[in-house]
């Protein structure tokens, strides 16, 4: 089956440049483009069978936030990558939040995006190593190895480990809910006491933490 990728984009300059590199670089079979949010709905209402979504937060026709939250709980089996301009670490924190997969500023050389997107694919998260910095995680060999007691510390709950599996795929609260039959309260009530155990306080920190710790890739 053939690969394909939907770049969403109203820039055609950036649209054009991600398109050429994709496809120079064999990432996918077919590169397809949009430029505005409600092309990009009309495309996966016709056909949402993307191995890869890359969303630019900046649209005209809709909001960063909302856009990229609708996408999310529509279509929770679509990994999508976050590909803005605003790479703030409250931005980036936000993002992951309503359940992306991956963040990379525009500011970052195309090697960069086309590793974010390997790794992705590969089933793992990207988060920028300066969001993580500023967010206190530091890709440090001998801060890992600290942490790996910590590791035996950690047990959760049967329905916290299955918040824990959802969260870590990427999946908004309202879609856990749904999934594992229970309030969305009852979801934010498990995320809460996960993130305890971790000692974080977001989504992104959880993930970069478990990474941490090899509970996930």
């Amino acid at each position: 089956m053939s690969s394909r990728v939907l770049i969403v984009d109203d820039h055609p300059i950036i649209r054009d440049a991600l398109v050429t590199s994709l496809i120079s670089l064999n990432v996918f079979d077919l590169v397809e483009t949009a430029a505005s949010f409600q092309e990009l709905l009309e495309k996966l209402e016709r056909d949402a069978d993307y191995q890869l979504l890359v969303l630019d937060l900046s649209l005209t026709d809709v909001s960063g936030a909302d856009g990229m939250l609708y996408i999310r709980e529509h279509y929770p089996a679509l990994p999508v990558v976050i590909f803005s301009g605003n790479d703030g670490v409250d931005i980036v924190a936000q993002c992951f939040e309503n359940g992306v997969h991956g963040f990379v500023s525009k500011n970052s050389s195309m090697q960069v995006f086309v590793s974010a997107i390997r790794i992705v694919l590969a089933g793992s998260t990207y988060i920028p190593p300066s969001a993580a910095s500023l967010m206190g995680f530091e890709s440090n060999q001998a801060a890992d190895t600290e942490l790996l007691p910590m590791q035996e510390q950690i047990r959760f709950t049967p329905k916290q480990q299955e918040v824990f599996e959802q969260l870590i795929q990427g999946v908004p609260n309202k879609v856990i809910a749904r999934r594992l039959n229970m309030a969305e309260g009852t979801v934010k009530t498990h995320l809460h006491g996960i993130y305890q155990l971790l000692r974080v306080g977001n989504r992104a920190q959880a993930i970069l933490r478990s990474q941490q710790l090899q509970l996930i890739k």
